[in-house]
């Protein structure tokens, strides 16, 4: 769990630099904002799986942890592409910087996921002491 939530103090951190960065390098307002709202889209997907994954360790069946992983991973590509088609209709965000931050957040988040979960052991019945 200590792990989990260094990794989510480290996602929301590298987002927020990320948009201060592109906020001093950048003059346009529309890319600024499409950056802030792909961070910030791809960082609660990230801490959401974070979450869903510690919530199904919890349950003592294998198949429960794969039902709240993989169920949750469909909400969160779902929660994904509304939020993308939200800011692309609704906010009117600008197409490239915000499909390709969006982009580069998740991917990025999703590889320091996978890099937590290949060296942690949820299963509190094969822990080694």
């Amino acid at each position: 769990m200590k792990t989990s939530l260094h990794l989510a103090f480290a996602m929301t951190l590298f987002a927020a630099a990320s948009c201060v960065l592109v906020m001093g390098l950048s003059t346009d307002r529309g890319a600024e904002t499409a950056v802030l709202c792909s961070a910030l889209l791809a960082t609660v997907n990230g801490i959401g799986a974070l979450a869903l994954s510690h919530l199904g360790a919890r349950w003592s069946s294998t198949k429960a942890f794969f039902g709240a992983v993989l169920g949750g991973m469909v909400l969160r590509m779902g929660l994904t592409l509304a939020g993308f088609a939200i800011g692309l209709r609704v906010l009117l965000l600008p197409e490239a910087p915000f499909a390709t931050a969006l982009l580069t957040f998740t991917a990025l988040f999703t590889a320091a996921e996978t890099a937590v979960w290949s060296r942690q052991n949820f299963s509190p019945r094969v822990r080694q002491s």
